[in-house]
């Protein structure tokens, strides 16, 4: 598996990009798309002494809830693309972490000061009541980063981002989402990556193309990381199954590893 992450990039030049039946610049690989998900073993054990970060349980729209649908949107990629960022990051940076280090924490706990970098999936279907609101709000304003992943979005459907922008207004009223250039050190931090030409893993009726928003700081830090029409946790989830793009699925490895160097930096 390391070489795998290290080499990928490598091997994508070496080959011509012919890697999960696409070349660069064609259509994504509908078929990465790994069935996933499972309870949190309680039972590991987390080395605190390095990096950690959780996955966020945050509270369902109404509507979702009224839908019957048995998926728990927060939960979708667990645990495999958990374990796979911050194994990257042990194996292919100085930063001492471990496999285990990540952890399913409440948004409205006291327990998300603990952790300076948090995951959040399928922000599309988020609500954010008071409470929810202000610990997030602190956290943040502490120091905190948060990455939102895995939702999209087009013209005959743009539901899920519209919900995700409410829900942000409400969390910071004066501060606007900004479309990240590529330019932004973000993308530039640790590996050096062209992020226009990142392709989604898998596309749905109601998808479009890949964007990257922040929402910045005073001093145009970013605070809030928003992967639009992209879902890297599913390229993390997939990685050693062999079933998509190596070229994507490294790049999204390298995209998440800038995230936490830059969150831990910035």
């Amino acid at each position: 598996m390391a070489a795998i992450l290290a080499m990928s990039v490598g091997a994508y030049a070496q080959f011509g990009g012919q890697f999960g039946g696409r070349s660069r610049g064609g259509p994504s690989n509908r078929a990465c798309l790994v069935p996933g998900g499972g309870p949190e073993d309680t039972s590991r054990k987390i080395d605190r002494s390095g990096f950690v970060y959780a996955r966020v349980r945050y509270e369902l729209q109404p509507w979702w809830r009224r839908s019957g649908n048995p998926e728990l949107p927060w939960h979708h990629d667990f645990p495999d693309g958990d374990t796979m960022l911050p194994t990257a990051l042990q194996r292919l940076s100085t930063v001492h972490t471990t496999p285990e280090s990540f952890k399913i924490v409440d948004i409205d706990s006291e327990e998300l000061f603990e952790f300076p970098f948090i995951y959040m999936s399928e922000p599309g279907y988020l609500n954010l009541p008071p409470d929810d609101l202000k610990n997030l709000r602190e956290y943040l304003d502490r120091g905190g980063f948060l990455l939102m992943d895995d939702f999209r979005g087009n013209q005959l459907d743009m539901s899920e981002f519209d919900n995700m922008e409410q829900q942000m207004k409400k969390l910071y009223p004066d501060r606007e989402m900004k479309l990240l250039p590529p330019t932004h050190p973000i993308f530039h931090v640790f590996y050096d990556l062209d992020e226009t030409t990142m392709q989604p893993p898998y596309r749905m009726p109601n998808s479009g193309d890949v964007q990257f928003f922040g929402i910045v700081d005073d001093k145009e830090n970013v605070k809030v990381m928003i992967d639009f029409n992209n879902d890297i946790s599913e390229y993390w989830q997939a990685l050693d199954v062999g079933q998509c793009s190596l070229h994507e699925a490294g790049t999204a490895v390298e995209l998440g590893m800038n995230y936490v160097i830059y969150a831990m930096t910035h």
